[in-house]
């Protein structure tokens, strides 16, 4: 018997930019009862659908990716009403995090280098304005 919390598995919310980061998370904490319903003789028909082992860290992976920037959201969350003064440190916490998980685990490199990239050009950006400034000596 499969023991784990009744939970429903979660959907792709296009205003919530981390529900991909939330639907992983959940179909990890209820990969033993996937597993076993899939397994199920009479889910025959189902079985196409079941998850690898490959896939199943694939998702791990990627859940580990996701964790970064889900994590830094809540944080600024956690003020109530964020400030920019706050955002700058965040975002640079992020990105020193990408690096971070890049250079701990070389096969998400491919995964994480795209955003990265984005993000540094995102701050070579914000570098340059007066805002920066601003932020940075409140």
């Amino acid at each position: 018997t499969i023991k784990v919390k009744p939970l429903q598995l979660l959907q792709d919310v296009s205003t919530r930019w981390d529900s991909v980061y939330f639907m992983i998370n959940r179909l990890h904490e209820l990969q033993p009862a996937v597993d076993h319903f899939l397994a199920l003789p009479n889910h025959g028909d189902l079985a196409k659908f079941r998850i690898t082992p490959q896939e199943w860290k694939v998702m791990e992976d990627f859940e580990m990716i996701l964790s970064v920037p889900h994590r830094v959201q809540q944080i600024m969350s956690e003020k109530g009403m964020p400030i920019l003064s706050g955002a700058i440190p965040a975002f640079e916490m992020f990105m020193t995090k990408w690096e971070q998980l890049s250079d701990k685990h070389p096969h998400l490199k491919p995964f994480i280098q795209p955003g990265l990239d984005w993000a540094y050009e995102y701050y070579k950006h914000m570098d340059r304005t007066t805002v920066y400034i601003v932020a940075m000596c409140e």
